[in-house]
């Protein structure tokens, strides 16, 4: 029996090419899917644990660090098993009086053993001398501490005696050689390791230009020639000092790519260990290989679950058409079953032999499947290779896929195999059955229209579930709710295949003029054979509303998703240029000679104006509010505003002309029902300022607004009025002419001023954040799921079309043999099911087209964001839908093309095979 399957398969190649096609495709982009989130998730944790060899960072803070044991911490850490290293080091903050400064400044000491692993990170020394400090090359002013000259370190101390109090001690050193700290190095020093992680992970390379900052390093002996005095004479310096122990494991025994959890169980296991033998010295070990780990699961996981519920139709599409394929192949095996009866084969032998061949398939086009999703990916997903792909191809994917594809393959087997072997004999030998005809009854269609509507209806209307969330805790009201909420959430997932099957079934059944439409089109063009053509067709509803169906699903899903993407990409431009603010954006540390700067940068080749931005938070009705001073006509000519993104007359003017004019967010001033000309109370230092509204900015208010940054803009004479300590941010916004180099542009911003702490660039940015994979790699999983989609419908409408023909083959032929041209049969055919097609690409782009302004509507509702998400579609955008629709219409007309022109060449009574 499954010998006989297995024969079957290899001799009646043309029935299962198209199962194996339908498999295949679904199963790449399953696989796809799976593999690309693995893809990244191993790239991500390669490169994290390559630039990061420190795992656990246990950190102890106490005045006297012989409770702490620092000296000791290693060895009492490196008894754990799988320790590989355990490294140490002390920091302290102290103040030095450098001779001919007539001052003396914080420093922060860094103190090492002589032989640690970290001489490693510092580059200008071989070797720390004691009674020599080291300044960071880095540090402010660190060329006017010359090696060779004399500082003093002074400590402040406490002493408990009675009564108790406090002395200064002074320490001399010799100033050693400049060094320069890596910045992994520095990152771990500072206490700013979770930062270098972060942008480890979110691939943003170098994590910004240092704060000023004053560092020395120093041997640990030497330190301990400050302290060891203090703690036998029992005093003790008055500000804390950390011991802190960097400890790196055996990375390859512990971590396991293809499995995170058992990895973070393993990881955290040792943690917990370290954690117990190091409390009793006052120790807080943070587990930062734990947290890479939990980062890249997470974001692995979203990665997986949206992208497989964005693609889900394109799954449905491929099961379908399996459906569809294996009913076709199944009615043409007739005789071959009938034949198997009368050898003696029971209904249940005929029942598993279909789904052995469907299984065989399945197997087959699951690792096809995967070799396509792999090879494919790398064009896809930016910075993934190939053989990156293929070496992160986990078991479970490889499992998954291949168990995908067998359930994919076995559920659109079953039923119709089902009713293929539960046929009786007679029925089974016979070449035709009328009841195939029937499309079936409209109960199950208009169930499914229903619900379909309803759910875009609430998209159409920019409704969520959750807006309706009973204030009562009434048990049946919330089970009520709850039944609602799941629902609309799988809702959400299926309502486009539910609507497209609902409508298209319902239609071409019960809307018989549209056929009569489409045969009179084309007897306009033909004549009288039209009105044959157009009784046939009615005998074929059944494949109809399948190629109907699978097209117009196809279509509303494209221009969904492709829809979407391009308004992600929107949402993302505009959202870097609103935030950076104008062409570039220089961020500075203090910003009290901002405006000097703003000067020499507008005086740089490729800068067209400059102004700067001061940012303040005074008290409003709405609370602590963010302000942004601005200088008006600078501002206006420098920053980016979206078209109507500001409301008012001679705004900046008015701005310029007063220091109490001011413009409001939208959603602010409707909270405060304050319009313009309208006055806004503001208190700041205990004085109360009275600011007159010019001008309104932003999107139009909406009903989950919060308190946006900015609130207001002031003009910057309003700042005479603001102390220092109440400004929280300057920074220089710029506007570049055409053709300037940003290379250049950053780094002479940044060699103008130390005060510079980093240079934004917008084009910069968009470039990053489009080019970001946890970004990208979605969006790109996503079009690639529309062009599946479009290859399985269009491998599905072929197969309804040649199936129609076939049904219609002798029926063709004595047309041709009457005398009926090529041209006749083919324009009658083509307006019967071109027409069809474009129905379905009609009503495909009208509920695409709500579905996305519906989810648009549903994310500003939703989103407490200054933003607004538009519905755009680019040029390229509409060319790709171009592609989509161009392949199904494509896929209707050549196989009609094809077999008429092989009716007309050589008329038979044969039927086609």
């Amino acid at each position: 029996m499954f010998s006989y399957a297995a024969k079957r398969i290899t001799r009646g190649r043309s029935i299962f090419i198209p199962l194996f096609l339908s498999v295949a495709l679904a199963v790449t982009l399953f696989s796809g899917v799976l593999q690309g989130a693995d893809a990244v998730g191993v790239a991500l944790l390669d490169k994290a644990l390559e630039a990061a060899d420190v795992d656990i960072i246990a950190t102890a803070q106490d005045k006297n660090v012989t409770k702490t044991r620092y000296y000791e911490i290693d060895d009492i850490i490196g008894e754990v098993d799988n320790v590989e290293s355990v490294r140490h080091f002390v920091r302290w903050n102290v103040e030095v009086n450098v001779t001919g400064w007539n001052k003396t400044v914080p420093f922060m000491v860094i103190a090492i053993p002589k032989d640690s692993e970290l001489m490693e990170d510092i580059s200008g020394v071989d070797e720390l001398e004691d009674g020599k400090i080291y300044v960071d090359a880095a540090s402010v002013n660190a060329s006017e501490l010359v090696p060779g000259e004399r500082v003093t370190l002074t400590v402040d101390t406490y002493q408990p005696y009675n009564p108790p109090g406090f002395e200064r001690f002074p320490h001399h050193y010799v100033i050693g050689d400049a060094i320069t700290i890596d910045d992994r190095a520095f990152h771990i020093f500072t206490a700013r390791y979770n930062l270098f992680i972060r942008n480890l992970l979110i691939g943003t390379g170098e994590t910004s230009r240092r704060p000023e900052y004053h560092l020395i390093i120093m041997s640990e002996a030497t330190l301990r020639s400050i302290l060891d005095p203090l703690y036998s004479n029992m005093r003790r310096p008055t500000g804390d000092i950390f011991a802190v122990a960097l400890v790196s494991l055996y990375r390859e025994d512990l971590v396991n790519p293809w499995d995170i959890q058992g990895s973070l169980a393993k990881v955290g296991l040792i943690h917990g260990e370290i954690n117990s033998l190091i409390a009793q010295y006052l120790y807080l070990p943070v587990n930062h290989l734990g947290q890479v780990l939990e980062s890249i699961e997470t974001l692995s996981s979203q990665m997986k679950m949206n992208t497989m519920m964005v693609v889900a139709p394109a799954f449905f599409t491929a099961w379908y058409l399996g459906v569809t394929v294996l009913d076709v192949a199944l009615s043409l095996r007739r005789r071959e079953i009938g034949l198997l009866f009368t050898r003696g084969m029971t209904h249940r032998q005929v029942l598993y032999i279909f789904l052995f061949e469907a299984l065989i398939v399945s197997l087959i086009a699951g690792g096809a499947g995967v070799l396509i999703g792999a090879s494919i990916l790398p064009l896809v997903i930016p910075d993934i290779g190939l053989l990156q792909v293929f070496r992160s191809v986990s078991p479970f994917t490889l499992a998954a896929s291949i168990g995908f594809s067998g359930a994919l393959a076995l559920m659109a087997v079953y039923k119709p195999a089902k009713r293929a072997s539960e046929m009786a004999i007679i029925d089974a030998l016979r070449e035709y059955q009328g009841e195939e005809e029937a499309i079936g009854s409209w109960h199950e269609p208009m169930l499914a229209l229903l619900l379909g509507a309803y759910k875009f209806a609430m998209l159409l209307l920019g409704l969520r579930v959750e807006f309706f969330a009973p204030a009562s805790p009434n048990l049946v009201v919330f089970i009520l709710y709850s039944t609602w909420w799941g629902v609309d959430y799988i809702l959400g997932i299926i309502a486009p295949i539910l609507f497209f099957w609902g409508f298209t079934k319902l239609f071409i059944q019960y809307v018989p003029w549209f056929e009569d439409l489409l045969g009179k089109l084309a007897g306009v063009l033909v004549g009288d054979i039209a009105k044959l053509s157009a009784l046939s067709a009615r005998r074929n509803l059944k494949r109809i509303t399948s190629s109907a169906f699978m097209a117009a699903l196809v279509i509303g899903y494209s221009v969904t998703i492709i829809g979407r993407v391009a308004g992600t990409d929107d949402f993302i431009n505009r959202a870097v240029r609103i935030t950076i603010g104008a062409d570039a954006s220089v961020w500075l540390f203090e910003g009290k000679q901002a405006k000097d700067l703003a000067t020499e940068i507008a005086g740089m080749e490729g800068v067209a104006s400059a102004t700067v931005e001061t940012w303040f938070s005074p008290e409003t009705y709405l609370g602590d509010t963010p302000v942004r001073a601005i200088e008006p006509f600078k501002w206006m000519e420098t920053a980016y505003m979206e078209e109507g993104w500001l409301e008012g007359d001679d705004v900046f003017l008015r701005m310029n002309e007063s220091d109490v004019a001011c413009i409001m967010e939208k959603g602010a001033a409707d909270r405060l029902q304050v319009k313009i000309n309208g006055s806004l109370v503001t208190r700041l230092d205990h004085k109360i300022f009275t600011l007159r509204i010019v001008g309104l900015f932003g999107r139009e208010p909406w009903g989950r607004w919060t308190l946006q940054n900015p609130t207001l803009y002031v003009p910057d004479t309003f700042l005479e009025k603001v102390k220092e300590k109440y400004i929280t941010q300057r920074r220089i916004l710029v506007k570049f002419e055409e053709g300037v180099d940003i290379e250049t542009f950053i780094e002479d911003v940044e060699a103008l001023d130390p005060d510079v702490e980093r240079v934004d660039v917008t084009e910069v940015h968009l470039s990053s954040a489009l080019s970001n994979v946890f970004l990208v790699g979605p969006r790109r999983v996503e079009e690639l799921g529309v062009y599946f989609s479009a290859l399985v419908a269009s491998v599905g409408i072929v197969l309804v079309v040649l199936t129609v023909l076939r049904s219609r083959w002798k029926e063709l032929n004595i047309m041709a043999i009457r005398g009926f041209s090529s041209g006749q049969l083919a324009i009658t055919l083509l307006v019967e099911n071109i027409g069809m097609a474009l129905f379905a690409v009609v009503l495909g782009f009208a509920m695409g087209f709500i579905s996305l302004r519906g989810e648009a509507e549903v994310f500003n509702a939703a989103v407490a964001a200054g933003l607004e998400r538009r519905v755009v579609f680019p040029f390229s955008a509409q060319l790709n839908l171009g592609l989509v629709v161009g392949l199904l219409l494509a896929a209707t007309a050549m196989p009609i093309l094809i077999a008429v022109r092989r009716i007309s060449e050589n008329p038979t009574w044969r039927t086609v095979e």
